[in-house]
């Protein structure tokens, strides 16, 4: 899990820039907060013994103890006071990498109106033929598509290159790492095994 945690913070999945739309990643994925143990209710004399929904999708039959919910929140507790720090430090980052390829598309959009309103004086002043003209409009509209998809490129460098943004994300990790051992530790054995396994395929599909 802490490998494919490190992949999803250090190298995120980005939709390319486009005529219509801004380099779009988001490298901290949003079940970082989510406490699956919240809703639990639990069994014996001080609860119902009914499974809450996340239990029941991630947890089969299973219930937890009044004791095992207690410690079940305070490890989500601490797990966000010690991401806190560290996760606002990788979103003003990753904030700033985005508002970088924001303007550097506006800029690339900007530069090849230029040069179209150009291409279209010469062809009005008739110093290039209409075959002339659409040849160098569609070079300057392929040239402009590839360097906004090339945004992507530039921006997974400045990720992989900022040396504060990698070590709030390392600090993540090990927040992460803590939390699982302490779940791993308050829940029986056979219900780990069955919660690890559902939390492993939620967790790919993110």
């Amino acid at each position: 899990m802490g490998d494919s945690l490190g992949d999803i913070l250090d190298n995120p999945t980005m939709a390319d820039a486009s005529m219509s739309a801004d380099l779009t990643y988001e490298s901290y994925p949003a079940f970082l907060e989510t406490d699956y143990f919240n809703l639990a209710v639990v069994e014996g004399a001080n609860g119902s013994g009914n499974l809450d929904s996340i239990n029941k999708i991630c947890c089969g039959s299973f219930k937890l103890s009044k004791a095992q919910k207690e410690k079940l929140v305070a490890a989500h507790k601490a797990k966000e006071e010690c991401m806190d720090a560290n996760r606002k430090i990788l979103k003003n980052i990753d904030a700033e990498i985005l508002a970088w390829a924001k303007t550097k598309k506006e800029n690339i959009i900007a530069n090849t109106k230029l040069q179209m309103d150009s291409i279209n004086k010469l062809y009005a002043a008739g110093t290039i033929t209409a075959a002339q003209k659409k040849e160098m409009a569609t070079k300057l509209e392929l040239t402009r598509a590839e360097l906004l998809k090339g945004l992507a490129a530039i921006a997974k460098d400045k990720i992989k290159n900022n040396i504060a943004r990698a070590t709030a994300s390392g600090k993540i990790k090990d927040c992460e790492k803590i939390y699982l051992k302490s779940i791993k530790e308050i829940l029986t054995a056979e219900q780990f095994e069955k919660w690890v396994k559902c939390f492993k395929e939620k967790y790919k599909k993110k």
